[in-house]
């Protein structure tokens, strides 16, 4: 695989290019910074060269300047991490029109060198997918958001503590907005492939409280340590790998929906996606109770007006 990384002299991006350069599929990593910044990626190169000293990998590890991206060619999937890093107080829309004109310039540039997968990490992320999906003109398939997939990630942990089983005993996800107004589908949630509702401790769920704390993880990660880079690089692995592998797992990323969901269209927002080396090669449509129908309902429309308002920009 080639993979670019657009922002790699970030928290996330810096962590993502470790993560990947140990892969044993990684040939070609390249690494896209600002011009300012290539003397930091040049030292975030040597010293993931340092890392790898005592792997197998053999990846070979590119620096260059996001003025000429021409090197980012043959790229099977661009990841963007580029933007305005979100500070304590700030919600993850206030980012929205700052962001937007950073990525949309990069996914036009993309669009113009090569026909890939573009991967959008920026926040707020399902607003920024469908900036890079409109600005690059490629096909739904082809552009996707780590959306919810890490709040999902971190929905499986805490239910998996609170009834003390290892973490692969538990099914579950997030979907709708990366942010306050995501939905966690209890409906679709098991233990041991048994319906969570089925166990007595179920009465004893504390289901407000942990979903709290997944709606404030990343706040609470930025107040003790400036931001949040391993957990969101893990997760970018995560999906790097299903596509490089062909894997077809259902994840639950940013991705665009044209009526699969009770007619909501035209937007990017975190729904279950089959995941394979094409990149989205389906939309996953599942029924939902009325409540998280209702929830998801008020997600999207949020999403949507912020979309609406980046789409020219």
């Amino acid at each position: 695989m080639k993979a670019t990384i657009i922002g790699a002299s970030g928290r996330v991006g810096s962590a993502t290019a470790l993560l990947l350069a140990k892969e044993p599929f990684m040939k070609d990593l390249v690494l896209i910074g600002r011009e300012h910044s290539l003397n930091k990626l040049e030292g975030l190169k040597r010293d993931i060269y340092d890392a790898l000293a005592g792997t197998r990998s053999d990846a070979n590890i590119y620096v260059g300047s996001d003025n000429d991206l021409k090197i980012i060619d043959e790229s099977d999937i661009v990841i963007i991490t580029s933007g305005v890093p979100r500070k304590e107080g700030m919600s993850r829309m206030d980012l929205a029109k700052v962001n937007a004109k950073i990525v949309g310039k990069y996914a036009k540039k993309i669009s113009k060198i090569c026909d890939t997968k573009i991967f959008v990490i920026t926040n707020p992320v399902d607003v920024m997918t469908y900036k890079a999906l409109i600005d690059s003109k490629f096909d739904r398939s082809q552009v996707f958001g780590l959306g919810t997939h890490l709040d999902s990630l971190r929905f499986k942990v805490a239910i998996a503590k609170f009834f003390g089983v290892h973490i692969d005993e538990v099914r579950t996800r997030i979907i709708g907005e990366h942010g306050d107004s995501m939905v966690p589908l209890l409906s679709a949630t098991s233990v041991g492939g048994i319906p969570i509702d089925k166990f007595e401790r179920f009465k004893e769920l504390p289901i407000n409280k942990i979903i709290e704390d997944v709606k404030t993880k990343g706040e609470q990660i930025i107040r003790l340590k400036g931001g949040s880079e391993f957990g969101p690089a893990a997760a970018i692995l995560n999906v790097v790998r299903c596509i490089v592998n062909n894997e077809k797992r259902l994840l639950t990323l940013s991705a665009y929906v044209d009526g699969e969901f009770d007619g909501i269209k035209d937007l990017c927002i975190g729904i279950p996606v089959k995941i394979g080396k094409n990149g989205i090669e389906e939309v996953v449509a599942i029924e939902l109770s009325e409540d998280e129908l209702i929830a998801f309902k008020k997600s999207a429309e949020i999403i949507k007006k912020y979309c609406e308002e980046v789409k020219n920009l």
